[in-house]
């Protein structure tokens, strides 16, 4: 087998993955994907230009694209949790050493989560140039960092049980290079970063063209020593290991590019059974009509024409119907059931809803984000520790977390109030009603009970005369 095999998980999901990956891009991506998303009618081709106009009149709604973004969104209405050691901070304005923040990275690592339920993060250590002195390499500073991949680059790979534990030991990650030598020139090709774990020691190389590219090389900790695992995090929807997890927006997706369709057979049908047909009849003979009518027949009131005895105009238009507005309208009710959070309710159904019905709604998108944000506050976290590694640098004790508060709790008035006579009766303590008050939202959840105390103790509030 060549350095380019992919793995039979890696086939099985491709095409979904590209998929949710165009729908998420938009109508550019999907148009010029063409006759993959949308089919020609029966006896045209894609070259005809009535496919063409079809295609152009076609219009694609980005719901996949927006739930996206609004799920994201969630896992960041705050900011994370974080406590980076000493030495690691740099990471916050440039974790992958091109000048990508923790937070922006943590925030493309999410999103392809969400969409495709895979994203790998590999840490390394940028290759200093041989030859240069002690002060050189100093001066160049460098650090650390987090590399991304798609999971369309991460081709192939395999796990082992070591020692009772499944472990990956070999990883293919696809990347693109140009490969012209032309300082103007732009001609991207494709080499394979191939990672290994032999005998308990971690190598890489890099191939291109099917062949070696560079030597095989061990990465080493700061201390010299050698690295006994491969430092690939893969974050999924799921959980975090090699298995491939379903891509949590695949069905969207999917009911996405049939409401495509249906916008374009309704855009068709609408130009071309929309307009007027007019109809004539005329004793005139077919030379007589031509030469009383020159211009030939202009619809409208600007214009008049000789029919001759017994003539007459008669028209003809589609009347309305409603099937693929209707379609549409149903799939728009699926994409909101399936977690389409970005489309209104209320253009959907004359019904109001009420906000314990709508966290009703959300409960199962939460449990899928809610699973999606622990595995992605582990990813980086993880990373942080591997760059603490490279570094020299304890980074047991790092802490990220991402908000698990997907919307805003409404405070119950009712519970409030039973609250305050419990504490009032001495059933609840002091304590009680403030993670009570935490709870409702009326207290900051960092704020803890002994800040809360300093402050009232402080600043007392004056009390009015009755």
């Amino acid at each position: 087998m060549t350095v380019d095999t992919r793995n039979p998980e890696y086939e099985q999901y491709i095409d979904e993955w590209k998929r949710v990956n165009d729908c998420c891009e938009g109508q550019r991506a999907i148009k010029v994907a063409r006759d993959k998303y949308l089919k020609p009618m029966e006896g045209i081709t894609t070259n005809d230009s009535r496919y063409k106009n079809y295609l152009e009149r076609a219009c694609f709604v980005n719901f996949t694209g927006r739930t996206k973004e609004g799920l994201k969104g969630s896992l960041f209405r705050k900011d994370p949790e974080m406590d980076i050691p000493e030495g690691l901070e740099y990471l916050l304005d440039n974790a992958d050493g091109a000048g990508e923040s923790l937070i922006s990275l943590t925030k493309d690592l999410a999103g392809e989560v969400i969409a495709k339920g895979r994203y790998c993060l590999l840490v390394d250590f940028p290759a200093v140039e041989s030859g240069l002195t002690l002060e050189q390499e100093q001066a160049l500073e460098p650090r650390a960092c987090i590399n991304r991949y798609t999971a369309e680059n991460f081709i192939n790979w395999n796990v082992s049980n070591i020692g009772g534990r499944k472990i990956l030991t070999m990883a293919v990650l696809s990347e693109p290079y140009d490969a012209d030598t032309d300082e103007f020139g732009y001609e991207m090709e494709t080499q394979y970063r191939v990672l290994r774990l032999r005998d308990g020691v971690y190598s890489q190389q890099v191939y291109r063209d099917g062949k070696p590219h560079t030597q095989e090389f061990q990465p080493r900790k700061a201390d010299g020593s050698t690295f006994d695992y491969i430092p690939l995090f893969i974050a999924g929807s799921e959980n975090n290991d090699a298995s491939v997890d379903l891509p949590p927006l695949a069905d969207i997706a999917n009911i996405n590019i049939a409401h495509y369709r249906n916008s374009a057979d309704l855009e068709e049908n609408c130009f071309i059974h929309g307009q007027l047909t007019l109809g004539v009849t005329s004793s005139l003979s077919l030379t007589q009509f031509a030469e009383a009518n020159p211009a030939g027949i202009t619809v409208g009131s600007m214009a008049g024409h000789f029919l001759g005895e017994s003539g007459g105009f008669s028209s003809v238009q589609a009347s309305e119907n409603q099937l693929a507005d209707k379609l549409m309208e149903r799939k728009e009710g699926q994409m909101r059931k399936l977690g389409a959070r970005m489309i209104v309710i209320g253009t959907l159904e004359n019904t109001s809803k009420t906000a314990t019905q709508s966290k009703i709604d959300a409960t199962g998108e939460s449990s899928v984000l809610a699973t999606i944000t622990d595995n992605v506050s582990e990813a980086i976290a993880t990373c942080i520790k591997w760059c603490g590694d490279f570094m020299g640098i304890d980074a047991e004790d790092v802490t990220f977390k991402l908000n698990k508060k997907f919307f805003d709790d409404d405070a119950d008035p009712q519970l409030m109030m039973a609250a305050i006579q419990l504490n009032d009766r001495g059933i609840i303590a002091k304590s009680d009603m403030q993670d009570f008050a935490r709870l409702q939202g009326i207290v900051k959840p960092e704020r803890t009970n002994e800040e809360i105390d300093g402050e009232t103790e402080t600043n007392p509030i004056p009390l009015t005369a009755e």
